[in-house]
């Protein structure tokens, strides 16, 4: 619980920030990461990754490809994190940059949520889970998860000290 009231504060501080800023490609990325982070905290909130779990297991099952999921597992916990991980890395590269030059907390704040996403995700390949044990995974994904929040909330509580910049 104490997760999601972080996602949902840091998701009001971001959306705020998106309405006090004046340059428009910012308040376009704060209301964004409002958005990306209400939807983070819907889905602890709700633990939707069950519901996609059970909803994929009953997909599999009627389409009579469940005992040969492997394939499928590592396109939806490998690949496609993967691909997500490279089009986020392009978007903070190009449209992202200015934004996040100015305010390097929130830069680190997703990348650790981010890194935090990934790793969870990659749970769902079960190959991975050695691999996970070894560095220790679950002994320090709540402190990454938790400093994620902290940083990304700490970034728009942050702009609220500074004046607004003009177009």
């Amino acid at each position: 619980m104490f997760l999601v009231v972080g996602y949902a504060v840091a998701a009001c501080l971001w959306w705020r920030a998106g309405r006090q800023t004046k340059l428009a490609a910012d308040s376009f990325l704060w209301r964004l990461g409002a958005v990306l982070l209400f939807l983070l905290a819907l889905n602890k909130l709700f633990n939707l990754r069950l519901v996609s779990e059970a909803g994929m297991r009953a997909l599999a099952k009627s389409g009579h490809w469940y005992d040969h999921r492997q394939p499928v597992q590592f396109a939806v916990a490998i690949a496609l994190p993967f691909v997500c991980a490279v089009l986020t890395s392009v978007f903070f590269a190009t449209k992202g940059r200015a934004f996040f030059r100015r305010h390097g907390s929130a830069l680190w704040g997703w990348v650790m949520l981010l890194l935090y996403l990934t790793l969870r995700q990659t749970q769902e390949w079960k190959p991975v889970l050695p691999w996970l044990a070894i560095i220790g995974y679950r002994d320090w994904r709540l402190v990454l998860e938790a400093s994620g929040i902290a940083f990304v909330a700490f970034s728009a509580f942050a702009l609220r000290n500074k004046v607004p910049v003009q177009r």
